[in-house]
C-alpha cells in the first residue's frame, strides 16, 4: 500500500458534485469555526478532474473563510462505483458507532476543566 500523498489545490479547481444529497448549508459557519481552530487536516478527497468526492462541507467552509487552497488527495483508481458508493459510507459512518454517555461526560468535564470553548 502506498502512502497517502496529499496535494495542495486551489479552491476554484474543485467542482462539487451537483447531486450530492446531503444539506450542508447550515452546517458551514460551524465548520469554518472548526478549521479556524484546528486548521484544514482532513483532506478534500477528488479526481484529477477536479470532482469532488467527499469533503463538500469542508470546501464550503474552506470557501467561506476566504481560503485558497486546500489538501486533496484523489482517488482516480475508483470506479464510478466506487466512488458513489464511497461519498454514501463514508457520510453514514458515522451513524455506525455509539456513544458511550459516559465517556463522553468526562471528556466534556476535561474540556471544560481545560478553558476549552465548547461551543465549538
Amino acid at each position: 500500500m502506498e502512502g497517502l500523498k496529499v496535494e495542495q489545490w486551489p479552491i476554484d479547481r474543485l467542482t462539487p458534485y451537483a447531486r450530492n444529497p446531503r444539506r450542508n448549508d447550515e452546517a458551514v459557519p460551524k465548520m469554518a469555526s472548526l478549521i479556524k481552530e484546528f486548521g484544514f487536516k482532513v483532506p478534500v478527497v477528488a479526481r484529477s478532474d477536479g470532482s469532488v468526492v467527499d469533503g463538500h462541507l469542508r470546501l464550503m467552509a474552506a470557501r467561506h473563510l476566504g481560503m485558497e487552497t486546500v489538501p486533496v488527495v484523489l482517488a482516480d483508481e475508483w470506479t464510478e462505483a466506487q466512488v458513489k458508493a464511497f461519498r454514501i459510507a463514508v457520510n453514514k459512518s458515522a451513524e455506525l458507532a455509539e456513544w458511550d454517555i459516559s465517556l463522553l461526560a468526562l471528556e466534556i468535564e476535561d474540556l471544560k476543566e481545560l478553558d476549552f470553548d465548547l461551543e465549538l
